[in-house]
């Protein structure tokens, strides 16, 4: 054990066996020096207890309380990057903490530090550390013993722990992640890109799939409005926003199927009886500030006292139950409870988005009902109502009229437009995988909407009703689905199952609270997995501060960038190909000139230029040797892309009024281009599994302790990686032809480095035509396809810079920065 003390302290100097876990990379890893071990799998680690630690407090805390002592708490770190935090104990010289974490990672770090602190009211100050040489843990034996915790040369207690390294290459690949909620098969997925999708748009209709495999486009709004009506005895809504103001349809189907608003329609099937549930996220500053709308236009007040009014029911026998939920701590112990309280409760918000319904189904022998759920990144609110052909102006005095929506610039007028196009990506599960959604809610509810009453139970008298257990039976078996649900989400927002909660392999701690992270787990899990592709869309793109060439300190520390970093180098190394396809907004939603834009572009683009750098390196590390026949450029592996809309004149446009002169709405109607804005949230691996949710790649979404979120991974088991032309693969397709308005048999593959050049070279040349004043071109033709090059410049090694004259983004003022720009006043917790 000395010998082991001895290693702990000094660091192993032996080169390890494992040369897969050793990173003797060139050049710079984000600031560090070279040779650092990398460990990519997971750890487990047992932070048990300490003892005879010394007294921290101060003689003047003594005046107050004598028996005021140390309160310890351990932070654990790989190098700088904090990857674990005990609870803190309050006046204990030997406390015991008995916490267990099951850490993902993906970290270069020649270390793993035990830093054991004392916690005062507004400050924490070192009692001392204990250090671990990374590569003790490469052979995966566990390491448990008590360890001197050391302040310099002194002695200050000793820390019992205990840690093991498991290898991501020791692990099985699986699509079921082991979690709070298990996988579930007899199940179905309906899965919908936009709030509206018609069936006659051509290039989408030219997608091929298997003889088996429909290609038809579904409706999410209208298969939800006939959910909605449909239901029996139950609908449970969760919602960043929902909106009683919301028209589900617009033009003939509002006039052929349904004319009333969200807020009539759920009021009318209270009427009938059903038992409805509303829970949508409190924003602090609606209601007494700034009126029920809110700041961030979520309608929260205004959904709630709509609810409430008995003016809008036939009958108040039964009426919606609606609750508002404010993302804050469940309990205050100290004084940074209380001010992060304040903070969380005003920055971090419920961001999760689900309906759940009752459901006729004709193949339950005993004729009780089922459930049905949609899970995604679609709220039921203002300016999300789109399609694939994301006109700009010609909807406005028809579709949009009373929903128009262009947060970019919101001085643009409604009647003068252009409209902020909107895209999003939404499910519907079917059978025992709804339940779980339905379980969400219900914890959710317990925790903080029973001042409202109680929630709704799975009890004897509804599953008389509804069988929450039935299968979903399908016509063609091979079609069936396996499906997982997952969550960000900690116990001040839902109360747990007493059977679960104290399961600390898939649920971590973080002073004293319950934290869920699914999410991530499911992501990182799935990326490990892929064998020939990643297709992600997303709002945001950002993680892996750890690995950034600066503010490496910012806590953005979510390894998904790293991970697929790390997927391409190893595909690379094993001479094999491999894309990742990352599509995203032109910049985050509002005005790309302001700071809270400009923050967020900064990260991203600390994100971008960390992973073009390591694959730069990778391509040019003289270690590996690189197929030219695979690719020899970093964007033959990573491309990032972003989706605009630019328009020819119309007679449209003649029954508008004039832009104000001088205003953004006048340069916009010259050029008539808008970028789509992404709110999608899905990844999709190898067209054999896709997650779709509500979580963005950034830390508010994968933490779970900021944004609450869900989101459901889906895959056909006779669909895999190897032959994987289900329906992920379809579905996948009809995204691409819808962006780039054309189809082609090489899509199906889009691994290979035939189809990424051939992806890279329609965006190049989309970029160019969207921006044909700026290349001197024509104004006709307009671009034959949405989808664009993102306006960045990546060299042969990796080096990312501006694109040539697109410093700042089209159309805004030169302040609107690609790169964006740090701020120094609003916190980082926000913006990442």
């Amino acid at each position: 054990m000395k010998a082991l003390k001895k290693l702990t302290k000094t660091g192993s100097k032996v080169i390890s066996d494992f040369g897969d876990s050793v990173d003797r990379g060139i050049g710079k890893l984000s600031g560090m020096a070279e040779g650092k071990t990398f460990l990519h799998g997971y750890l487990l680690i047992r932070v048990e207890e300490a003892r005879n630690i010394p007294d921290m407090e101060n003689w003047y805390s003594k005046i107050v309380n004598s028996k005021d002592v140390t309160d310890p708490f351990v932070d654990v770190k790989l190098d700088r990057t904090r990857i674990a935090k005990t609870r803190i104990i309050d006046n204990d010289l030997n406390p015991k903490w008995d916490e267990t974490f099951n850490i993902a990672v993906c970290h270069k770090s020649n270390t793993l530090i035990f830093d054991v602190r004392d916690k005062d009211h507004a400050y924490t100050e070192e009692i001392g550390q204990v250090e671990l040489s990374t590569q003790l843990l490469l052979n995966g034996q566990e390491i448990s013993d008590w360890f001197d915790i050391r302040k310099n040369n002194k002695v200050n207690g000793q820390l019992k722990i205990s840690v093991t390294y498991k290898s991501m290459y020791e692990i099985g690949e699986s699509y079921e992640v082991d979690s709070y909620f298990p996988m579930h098969r007899g199940c179905n997925v309906v899965l919908y890109q936009d709030a509206h999708c018609p069936d006659d748009i051509p290039w989408m209709n030219m997608v091929q799939g298997p003889p088996n495999i429909p290609s038809n486009s579904r409706s999410c709004w209208k298969d939800l409005y006939y959910s909605i009506r449909d239901a029996k005895h139950l609908i449970c809504i969760t919602g960043w926003s929902v909106w009683t103001g919301l028209y589900l349809f617009r033009g003939q189907e509002a006039v052929d199927i349904y004319s009333g608003s969200l807020g009539e329609l759920l009021c009318e099937k209270a009427d009938e009886g059903v038992q409805i549930y509303v829970m949508v996220w409190s924003e602090k500053s609606s209601g007494e500030f700034v009126g029920d709308e809110g700041v961030m236009g979520t309608h929260d007040m205004e959904t709630y006292k709509f609810f409430k009014n008995k003016a809008n029911y036939r009958t108040t026998d039964n009426m919606v139950r609606c609750a508002l939920a404010p993302r804050e701590l469940h309990e205050t112990n100290e004084l940074t409870d209380v001010l992060q309280n304040q903070f969380g409760s005003s920055m971090y918000t419920h961001h999760q988005k689900s309906v759940i319904v009752d459901a006729g189904c004709p193949y339950q022998p005993d004729g009780r009902r089922v459930l049905h759920a949609y899970v995604g990144g679609l709220d039921l609110t203002g300016g999300r109502y789109d399609n694939p052909n994301f006109e700009l102006f010609s909807t406005l005095l028809t579709d949009h009229r009373g929903d128009f929506r262009n947060s970019n610039a919101k001085s643009t007028p409604a009647d003068v437009g252009p409209r902020e196009p909107w895209h999003d990506i939404h499910s519907r599960v079917e059978g025992p995988i709804a339940t779980d959604v339905l379980q969400n809610f219900i914890e959710r509810w317990r925790r903080q909407g029973t001042r409202e009453g109680p929630p709704p139970a799975l009890d004897y008298m509804l599953c008389k009703k509804i069988n929450p257990e039935a299968c979903s039976v399908q016509e063609q078996p091979d079609r069936q689905w396996n499906v997982q649900f997952f969550r960000s989400i900690t116990s001040d927002s839902a109360d747990f199952d007493p059977e679960k909660k104290n399961n600390n392999y898939y649920l971590s701690r973080k002073k004293g609270k319950i934290i869920e992270h699914s999410i991530a787990t499911a992501y990182i899990q799935m990326i490990r997995n892929a064998q020939n592709f990643i297709y992600i869309e997303n709002q945001y793109f950002m993680g892996s501060a750890y690995e950034w060439d600066k503010d490496s300190q910012v806590l953005c520390n979510h390894t998904i960038p790293a991970e697929i970093v790390a997927k391409i180098i190893d595909k690379i190394r094993k001479g094999e190909r491999f894309t990742a396809y990352i599509v995203i907004p032109m910049w985050p939603e509002g005005d790309p000139t302001s700071g809270p834009m400009q923050a967020i572009l900064h990260w991203q683009k600390r994100t971008m230029e960390m992973m073009y750098r390591d694959i730069g390196n990778a391509l040019r590390d003289p270690s590996i040797h690189v197929n030219p026949a695979h690719g020899s450029h970093p964007q033959d592996y990573l491309l990032f892309l972003c989706p605009g809309k630019r328009e020819g004149y119309g007679s449209h446009i003649e029954d508008l009024e004039p832009p104000p002169q001088g205003s953004l709405a006048e340069r916009f109607r010259e050029v008539k281009r808008q970028m789509i804005y992404v709110h999608s949230k899905m990844i999709i691996i190898d067209d054999a599994y896709i997650l779709v949710g509500s979580a963005n790649i950034n830390e508010r979404s994968m933490a779970g302790t900021r944004d609450t979120e869900m989101a459901v991974g889906c895959w056909q088991p006779q669909y895999t990686a190897y032959h994987p032309y289900g329906d992920v693969h379809v579905f996948r397709m009809k995204l691409w032809a819808a962006f780039l308005r054309h189809w082609e048999e090489l899509f199906r593959f889009p691994g290979t480095l035939d189809c990424t050049r051939k992806v890279k070279e329609y965006t190049d040349y989309n970029w160019r035509v969207y921006n044909y004043d700026f290349y001197g071109m024509d104004e006709m033709p307009l671009p034959p396809g949405l989808l664009l090059t993102y306006p960045v410049k990546i060299t042969p090694d990796g080096m990312m810079q501006n694109l040539d004259g697109f410093a700042s983004f089209p159309d805004y003022p030169s302040t609107a920065l690609v790169f964006g720009s740090k701020s120094n006043i609003i916190p980082e917790k926000i913006t990442t």
